[in-house]
């Protein structure tokens, strides 16, 4: 069964679905640690290309987790879900 997200070659499907939340993991602690980050600062915490990183970042965008400012490239995690990434740390 495959998972729901298709990016095969940055390991986010089959038996290496693991290893693609965590680098979503990886990717959501770094926002909730900084301010906010570049595209390429995601993309360089989580292992994928920009453009597997801007399609993920612009699908948590669209459901209200992070702010994504395509002119410069910045993204910023929504304050509620930082306050629960910093609580549950």
């Amino acid at each position: 069964m495959r998972a729901a997200l298709e990016l095969q070659d940055d390991g986010l499907v089959g038996s290496n679905l693991l290893n693609g939340l965590d680098r979503l993991q990886r990717l959501l602690k770094l926002l909730a640690e900084k301010d906010r980050c570049s595209m390429e600062e995601l993309a360089n915490a989580a292992g994928w290309t920009v453009q597997s990183t801007r399609s993920i970042v612009e699908f948590l965008a669209e459901h209200g987790m992070l702010s994504y400012r395509a002119s410069d490239s910045m993204v910023i995690l929504e304050p509620q879900l930082r306050r629960l990434m910093i609580e549950q740390d």
